[in-house]
C-alpha cells in the first residue's frame, strides 16, 4: 500500500496543493546545520512572506547564530504544522539586505526584535526550495486516512503512505 508513482498530472496537482498549503502557514521550524560538526539547530521563525516561486522569506538579525550557520552551510529545511496539516520544505538559504524588500515584508510586530524597519541589523533569509513534502489530513482526506488506519489496525496490515496526491505527496521544485 505504498505511495503510488506520480503521473505528470499528479505532479501538477501535487505542486498546486503545495502552493495552496504553503500560504496557510505563518510560522515554521527553521532547521540549519550548526557550526559544530554534524549538529542540527532548529528554531521557530515567523514567515515574513511566501513568493509565487515557492521561496519563503524570514527576517532575522545579522548577529544571530543562524546567520553564521547559513554562511557555513546554506542547506536547510523548514517544517510547518497547523492542526493536521504538515509541510516540509528543503532547499538553500540566501541572505539578503535589500532595504526595499525589508520594507515590503516589515510587520510592526518585528519591533520587538528590531528598532524599526531601517535597523541596520536586519537581514532576510530567503529559502529557495528544491523539494517539499506535505501531508494534509483535513476534511474528507482526513476521514479517508482515519478509515484506512482503522482498516489496517483491524486487519493487522501495515499502513504505508497514501495513494491520494491531495493527502500526501513529494513535490520536486
Amino acid at each position: 500500500m505504498g505511495q503510488a508513482k506520480q503521473t505528470g498530472n499528479d505532479t501538477e496537482k501535487a505542486e498546486k496543493n503545495f502552493f495552496e498549503l504553503l500560504k496557510k502557514f505563518d510560522t515554521a521550524m527553521l532547521v540549519t546545520h550548526s557550526a559544530k560538526a554534524g549538529a542540527l539547530h532548529g528554531r521557530p521563525m515567523q514567515v515574513a512572506e511566501t513568493s509565487d516561486d515557492g521561496s519563503i522569506w524570514f527576517i532575522t538579525g545579522l548577529d544571530m547564530p543562524k546567520v553564521e550557520e547559513i554562511e557555513h552551510d546554506s542547506d536547510l529545511v523548514a517544517l510547518f504544522q497547523e492542526g493536521r496539516q504538515y509541510l516540509s520544505v528543503n532547499g538553500r538559504a540566501e541572505l539578503h539586505k535589500d532595504r526595499a524588500r525589508i520594507h515590503k515584508v516589515w510587520k510592526e510586530a518585528y519591533r520587538v526584535w528590531f528598532k524599526g524597519k531601517d535597523d541596520p541589523n536586519i537581514v532576510l533569509i530567503r529559502l529557495v526550495p528544491s523539494g517539499a513534502e506535505y501531508w494534509d489530513n483535513t476534511g474528507p482526506k482526513g476521514l479517508t486516512f482515519i478509515l484506512k488506519a482503522a482498516a489496517a489496525y483491524v486487519t493487522g496490515a501495515e499502513l504505508r503512505g497514501s495513494d491520494n496526491v491531495e493527502q500526501h505527496a513529494k513535490v520536486p521544485l
